[in-house]
């Protein structure tokens, strides 16, 4: 059976240039119908960016509409922003939905790095992020028989050096995205949340 998330998974294995990341957890329930349940209620709060925040440990998470205006205790759809802020980066990231996947055993929401929808008179060719707009976030569900997997999957990640204000802000810009993949600050804390998504106690 295709999988897109298994494509995507694939896509990191094969990647020789060290622009992928994946992090994941997974959790086994009782019986198929107990995993039923529960992927259903992970499939709502995964459009549900604001309890994200429960989930996170050093980055926070807002949804905003495509005029600037904060979303609250509302689903995520196409066409949405999400603002986030990673503890010590000294600045607020935004991404874009720009896909919402959806099968009986698979949910998606895809996103990547685009402009500040919240400035006024914004430019929308900025890309006001660490990474470039080339690069893309896959959150990931899957339904497999008795088990959950989240995965956490990020595909062309390259630094964002070119759309910035300032040699400062090219500098934050480089270090975010290369120092904290090299010494795998952003696989742990992906890790993390994947598996406080999914509720594990053990």
């Amino acid at each position: 059976m295709s999988s897109r998330i298994n494509n995507l998974i694939e896509q990191v294995k094969t990647d020789t240039e060290e622009k992928t990341s994946i992090a994941s957890a997974e959790r086994l329930f009782a019986d198929k119908a107990e995993a039923n349940s529960a992927f259903h209620r992970f499939s709502e709060k995964l459009l549900r960016i604001e309890r994200w925040n429960a989930e996170s440990g050093i980055s926070s998470f807002a949804l905003f509409n495509a005029n600037g205006d904060e979303m609250f205790d509302e689903p995520a759809a196409t066409g949405n922003f999400i603002c986030t802020k990673l503890s010590g980066t000294g600045k607020e990231d935004w991404l874009k939905i720009i896909e919402i996947y959806e099968t009986d055993d698979e949910r998606i929401l895809t996103v990547q790095p685009t402009y500040n929808p919240t400035e006024k008179s914004a430019d929308k060719s900025v890309t006001s992020h660490f990474l470039t707009r080339d690069s893309t976030n896959n959150f990931c569900l899957q339904l497999n028989a008795a088990k959950i997997n989240m995965y956490v999957i990020g595909l062309n990640e390259i630094s964002n050096t070119a759309d910035t204000n300032n040699i400062i802000e090219s500098a934050r810009n480089f270090a975010t995205a290369n120092l904290g993949h090299f010494f795998g600050v952003q696989k742990a804390e992906w890790t993390k949340f994947c598996n406080s998504f999914l509720e594990k106690t053990d």
